[in-house]
């Protein structure tokens, strides 16, 4: 009879246990890849995990990515034609290798900066490790942008005698190097867009970028066993994604101009020799401002971008 040693046994139903299979999806059959499939690699040449995504489309048209030169498919160097720009923008279908260099940490070493904690799906493989056998874990997303119009204020600045001390008016336009097509983004985090407060609304305070984001995936690395925490992910790590979009897409920006504003509420009666005429203005000048906050308050002036698919 053999024995087993149960330092031996425990070592084998740890590994067993770390690395059983404990659920699947299926997003591809045969050579089939939904739109926005996101492969990791290893880019070998410039020693850094890099991603190749299957072309998704938006309104029709396929992304574009922004990349150093030297960093570009050949295709879009030709389309280019010669270009002493030091950056390009690739578009999906000619298949550029998309750098991945914004990486955060997720897991107990994340804490306390962080606190964000490790899926359920990787605390299941990490779950029984020992500190020396500890494995760390690092998360980079991808974003799907479009630009669109964007509201910006203007403030009109009087002395009071007018009738008013201080009104703003919203005003719409594209930001300068506002583009057409939309275009895709890495980075360590993904924080959606918040709605503005209504008060800064009221108070002149808007604040738009001009910008619609989508979260289309996130790309995991889950180091080998043993790994220090500050070293960076090389070959030797595992990627996993986790996709959040899976059809071709349709954006569209919904904008209501505004309504019209009343006019400023003036008093001359010429009391005085016209002396008292500046004294009732910058009395009214309080309430002119004040009402024509309200207004552009009240006007609806919302700009909203959306993706959908159908």
């Amino acid at each position: 009879m053999k024995t087993i040693f149960a330092s031996t046994w425990n070592a084998l139903i740890d590994r067993l246990r770390r690395e059983q299979v404990i659920g699947c999806t299926v997003t591809q059959y045969g050579s089939w890849k939904h739109p926005w499939y996101v492969t990791p690699a290893w880019n070998k040449e410039r020693e850094e995990w890099a991603c190749e995504i299957n072309p998704g489309f938006v309104n029709g048209l396929d992304p574009e990515v922004r990349l150093q030169a030297s960093e570009a498919p050949e295709e879009t160097l030709g389309r280019l034609g010669a270009t002493q720009e030091a950056r390009v923008d690739a578009w999906l279908t000619e298949a550029p290798q998309i750098p991945l260099r914004q990486w955060r940490a997720i897991g107990d070493e994340g804490l306390p900066d962080t606190g964000e904690r490790m899926p359920p799906f990787f605390q299941a493989l990490t779950e029984g490790e020992s500190e020396k056998k500890r494995r760390l874990l690092r998360a980079c997303e991808i974003v799907l942008r479009h630009d669109r119009i964007a509201a910006g204020t203007s403030w009109n600045l009087g002395s009071g005698s007018s009738g008013s001390f201080a009104q703003f008016s919203v005003s719409y336009g594209r930001r300068p190097g506002a583009r057409e097509r939309a275009y895709l983004r890495t980075t360590s985090r993904y924080d959606p867009p918040t709605p503005p407060d209504p008060l800064d609304l009221l108070l002149g305070k808007v604040v738009d970028e001009g910008i619609d984001s989508l979260h289309l995936s996130t790309v995991y690395l889950l180091s080998p066993e043993g790994a220090s925490p500050e070293s960076p992910p090389d070959a030797s790590w595992t990627p996993f994604v986790r996709h959040r979009v899976f059809w071709n897409l349709i954006y569209a920006v919904r904008f209501d101009p505004p309504v019209g504003r009343t006019d400023d509420i003036t008093l001359y009666t010429g009391l005085g020799g016209g002396i008292a005429d500046g004294m009732i203005n910058q009395m009214l000048a309080q309430n002119n401002d004040a009402s024509a906050a309200a207004m552009q308050f009240l006007s609806n002036r919302s700009i909203e971008g959306r993706f959908w698919t159908i």
